[in-house]
């Protein structure tokens, strides 16, 4: 009965874990629905072969798993930063987050999610298994790579600000802006309302590859810690960058969700 509480003690802890990261369970769900509706039918074919359920069911995998014993090394890859116009780890320029994993200049997402690609191209001659795994990591990572909480910028750290007089980061904030703003809507409606780019446009949003899609992102990156300020309480905040903070969320979770199915596509051309 011991060895059952604790088990089960560990997965609470876990899942709880997964509630606070990266868009939380909701925003990255919201990304992978946005991603499952816009994938070619071969995409979706060897996607339902290699994980046997939607996207959107692995939306959160990366974030419940990374404090295992088997999965820690994959933590770094959740953030990125960016020093003198360089990818670097996030550790380096802001991310307080301790790791026990050693640090290596490629321990980021914008580089993981391109070892990933290139190692996908020999899918057919890689385990179900290994594939799975892989495609489980770019599921999550899209969307962390389009977080304003999850991009770390060389001397502009990452700072505390209270909500009603509660300390809240910066990082925190952006994590849960999708609970914030869509307080009552599940991920299918954010889905409905908000994705109805033309075929022209998606093609244009999907130009480049991660790489330029974080570089294009930095404005918006940035403009959210003009928006937000740490010596004034969210509740006296001006209205307008209250709604501005919900149309760069809106923004950004969309966009993942076409990149997120652009880049599976092309794995599974």
């Amino acid at each position: 009965m011991k060895k059952i509480l604790v088990v089960l003690f560990v997965f609470v802890s876990l899942f709880a874990v997964s509630q606070a990261y990266g868009w939380n369970s909701a925003g990255h769900a919201t990304i992978a629905h946005i991603a499952d509706q816009n994938l070619t039918p071969k995409a979706r074919r060897m996607c339902n072969r290699y994980l046997g359920h939607s996207l959107a069911y692995y939306a959160s995998w990366m974030d419940n798993w990374r404090y295992s014993e088997e999965y820690h090394h994959t933590a770094r890859w959740h953030a990125v930063g960016v020093k003198d116009g360089e990818f670097v780890p996030g550790e380096l320029v802001g991310d307080i987050s301790v790791f026990r994993a050693p640090l290596t200049p490629d321990e980021h997402g914008v580089a993981r999610l391109a070892q990933i690609k290139e190692r996908l191209k020999e899918y057919r001659n890689m385990s179900d298994s290994a594939v799975a795994i892989n495609l489980k990591c770019i599921i999550h990572m899209v969307g962390d790579m389009h977080c304003p909480g999850h991009v770390f910028y060389d001397g502009q750290p990452q700072f505390e600000f209270k909500e009603n007089g509660n300390k809240i980061r910066f990082h925190g904030y952006n994590d849960l802006t999708f609970g914030r703003f869509h307080k009552g809507k599940t991920a299918e409606q954010f889905r409905d309302v908000y994705c109805r780019l033309t075929k022209q446009e998606i093609a244009k949003l999907c130009e480049g590859d991660m790489d330029s899609w974080v570089r294009n992102n930095e404005p918006i990156f940035r403009e959210c810690y003009t928006l937000l300020s740490p010596t004034v309480d969210y509740k006296d905040l001006p209205e307008q960058n209250k709604f501005r903070m919900k149309e760069i969320s809106d923004r950004l979770m969309r966009d993942a969700g076409y990149r997120l199915a652009h880049f599976i596509n092309n794995i599974f051309k």
